[in-house]
């Protein structure tokens, strides 16, 4: 369980910007898991939310093109 007061120091510690926050919190089970998304917050943007490794990482697709595979028009 996450609590307000963790969740307070978490906010004081890492400066990321209030979504990615938010975001993160959503996707974290545990405080644990929060504390590593945020310790390996990518200083380099953009960033996208990894599935296989359930961290943010650096993105060069800045389209997510390569994430939502389309369908070919014939």
């Amino acid at each position: 369980m996450i609590t307000e007061e963790i969740l307070k120091s978490l906010k004081t510690k890492y400066n990321v910007h209030p979504l990615l926050f938010q975001r993160s919190k959503e996707r974290a089970k545990t405080a644990g898991e929060l504390f590593d998304m945020l310790d390996t917050m990518p200083t380099k943007f953009p960033i996208t939310w990894s599935e296989e490794n359930k961290r943010w990482v650096t993105t060069t697709d800045l389209f997510q093109a390569k994430a939502f595979p389309t369908k070919d028009k014939e």
